[in-house]
């Protein structure tokens, strides 16, 4: 991976949301360098998302083991997801909306199988 990957934090980040996804982004991958606008870590961009439901934001990466979902959600604070596979990572978001969300923004950039219509 060359340039590392960023995860911006909201205008209004809490220190727990902070350290949340310090603590969380860095179980998956390595931290480069944390900033007052966001993390940087070892990692590749894939796609984000708009406002859905209760999330503010989504990122998707793709990192050195696996891949990596984060998110503001306006509730609950820094939300980050890992799985194995590009295609079982928007299983771990627990709304139906946000995972449908990820699946079409990563069917949009080529980065999954496009669903023929029945």
């Amino acid at each position: 991976m060359s340039e590392p990957a960023e995860f911006p934090f909201p205008a209004d980040v809490t220190e727990d949301e902070r350290a949340t996804a310090r603590s969380l982004i860095g179980a998956r991958t390595t931290i480069v360098e944390e900033t007052p606008q966001g993390i940087r870590f070892e990692g590749r961009s894939l796609g984000q998302t708009g406002p859905i439901w209760h999330y503010q934001y989504t990122r998707v990466y793709a990192l050195p083991h696996g891949f990596l979902a984060a998110g503001h959600d306006l509730r609950t604070g820094i939300t980050v997801i890992h799985a194995e596979t590009l295609d079982t990572l928007a299983a771990g978001f627990g709304n139906e909306g946000v995972r449908e969300f990820v699946e079409d923004e990563l069917r949009f950039r080529g980065l999954l199988g496009v669903h023929a219509s029945t």
